[in-house]
């Protein structure tokens, strides 16, 4: 799910459908889209991508999509489906638009499918043998959010990559690093008292963080340093809490960047933490991507739970409010 700001302005459905790469950030393929709209001029807010379920998933599928909408203040839906499967396509789009008639505060904008060369929709006088449409990198919604400064990656699997485990040569050279790291904070924690280990390993984060959002280039140890004293839940809050609607874009490129260093054991904070802050910025693509890693490195990994089911609930960044002031986890509470 992403929750973006848009100027451009779409005309028609070849318009909707070379816009969607700017909607997450890359190029949907075997996907079902659904756009909420605000207002008389139908601005576009929430918005969210999964794929084309299995035929016996259709139903269920309607009903979540739906709910997330609603949740996330939708007043009008645009649907969009980009996939060869059009016979299940057209179920799964049926499924939903009986869901929103059934709703009073609910409209249906319209719903477009597409195959990659033609689409279809039930606009008054669509001819039934489709439209032909092409995509193109150059269409004016990419050249406008390129321009703004948002990269558009080919695919989802680009997204993923971008969150994935370190290999090779340098993950055998950061590994090493990681040891060296990990021996250093030993020593700084055998000699501090526990009540005051958040605000040491804080001096040593801060200073890193600050040097990142002021757009300075960071050294692999600064990144390792920052992954390790993470894992530890007093810094690892610390951090969080400095997540804020202000700070959430800048705080997710540096955090993808520690990701984009961290070894194991440590992926499992970072990860959760880029996660954190890529739902407050609206972009559940890479939320998502991000906490599911943290999952596999640690299923049990309790922020990464908090944030998977803030995002499967499809609850809207909107209602984050920040710390409660004095609140902390039990000693040991991960």
């Amino acid at each position: 799910m992403t929750e973006t700001p848009s100027t451009f302005v779409a005309h028609d459905a070849s318009d909707l459908i070379n816009a969607l790469p700017t909607f997450f950030g890359f190029t949907p393929h075997e996907s079902v889209v659904a756009v909420a709209t605000h207002g008389p001029r139908r601005r576009f807010g929430f918005r969210l991508r999964v794929d084309v379920p299995a035929e016996r998933d259709v139903d269920a599928q309607a009903r979540q999509i739906v709910q997330h909408l609603r949740r996330n203040g939708a007043e009008g839906v645009v649907l969009i489906a980009v996939t060869r499967q059009q016979d299940l396509a057209l179920r799964l789009l049926d499924a939903i638009h009986r869901s929103i008639d059934e709703l009073p505060d609910l409209e249906l904008v319209i719903r477009v499918r597409a195959d990659g060369e033609r689409y279809w929709t039930d606009s008054l006088g669509a001819p039934a043998e489709g439209v032909a449409y092409t995509t193109s990198s150059h269409h004016l919604s990419i050249v406008q959010a390129v321009a703004a400064g948002q990269q558009i990656l080919p695919d989802r699997a680009s997204l993923v990559e971008r969150f994935a485990a370190v290999v090779g040569e340098r993950r055998r050279w950061l590994e090493r690093s990681t040891d060296e790291i990990v021996a250093e904070v030993v020593r700084t924690v055998a000699r501090t008292d526990p009540d005051q280990l958040g605000a040491v390993g804080m001096s040593v984060v801060g200073p890193i963080l600050d040097r990142a959002l002021d757009g300075r280039r960071l050294l692999d140890a600064d990144l390792v340093r920052v992954a390790v004293w993470v894992s530890g839940v007093e810094v690892r809050d610390a951090v969080w809490a400095r997540i804020t609607r202000e700070t959430a874009d800048d705080m997710l490129r540096v955090l993808t960047l520690v990701a984009g260093s961290v070894v194991p054991p440590f992926e499992p904070a970072v990860l959760s933490l880029a996660a954190f802050a890529a739902w407050l910025t609206g972009d559940g693509a890479q939320a998502l991507i991000a906490v599911e890693r943290a999952l596999d490195a640690d299923p049990c990994y309790s922020m990464a739970r908090i944030v998977l089911d803030v995002l499967e609930q499809g609850v809207s960044p909107v209602h984050w409010t920040g710390f409660v002031e004095g609140a902390a986890c039990e000693p040991g509470e991960a």
